[in-house]
């Protein structure tokens, strides 16, 4: 078990780029290149069965199953997924580096700490190359339990192999998930651009 310095970051919002509310969300020509309308499966998708699919209770090609073969598309479910993972993927590698840096500097360990299921965060690891920057990716669908539950944090800590929860630095760009990590004793920061992290990881040693 560890209690060396220990920086923590989500995916979506800080590390990857395209997610919903984006300058660019991945699906922005979604309808265009596919056919498809993101409302419309945002609306009975995402806001649906996929909370599941982010707690590991089902797995995303079940979950895409159900929803796509009632309208006659489920050969569209694999073309869909690849769409999917690959526009989002759109990775901060400068902010990667920043962490890169901070870790050799420091001798501290680097995770992810995200509500991510199996499928895109095997992607994420191996295709987009997160795995070379992170000593772990810890996911909700792994924990059984989704940010911002207290119980995603505890678990997540235990993962990590941390004693002391002040010698965590989390960053997300929600609110409700910096507060659910203060709540468990970490230390933890809104995420406002690569700049502010720069700053806060200049600061800390």
């Amino acid at each position: 078990m560890s209690s060396s310095p220990v920086l923590v970051l989500d995916i979506d919002g800080v590390v990857s780029l395209a997610q919903p509310g984006s300058a660019a969300p991945w699906y922005a020509t979604l309808k265009a290149d596919l056919g498809l309308d993101y409302e419309e499966i945002q609306r009975e998708f995402f806001r649906g069965e996929f909370g599941e699919v982010l707690r590991g209770r089902l797995d995303l090609y079940v979950a895409l199953y159900n929803y796509f073969e009632p309208k006659g598309l489920a050969d569209r479910i694999e073309t869909f997924v690849s769409y999917w993972f690959e526009k989002d993927a759109v990775i901060d590698h400068a902010l990667l580096a920043e962490a890169d840096a901070w870790r050799r500097r420091t001798g501290g360990k680097v995770f992810a700490a995200a509500n991510q299921e199996h499928h895109r965060v095997v992607y994420l690891r191996d295709q987009a190359g997160l795995g070379k920057h992170f000593d772990e990716i810890v996911y909700s669908a792994a924990l059984g339990v989704c940010k911002p539950e207290r119980v995603f944090y505890t678990n997540a800590q235990a993962r990590m192999g941390v004693t002391v929860a002040q010698s965590i630095l989390f960053v997300d760009d929600k609110a409700e998930n910096v507060d659910g990590a203060r709540m468990c004793g970490w230390r933890a920061m809104l995420y406002r651009g690569r700049e502010s992290l720069a700053r806060a990881l200049a600061e800390w040693e």
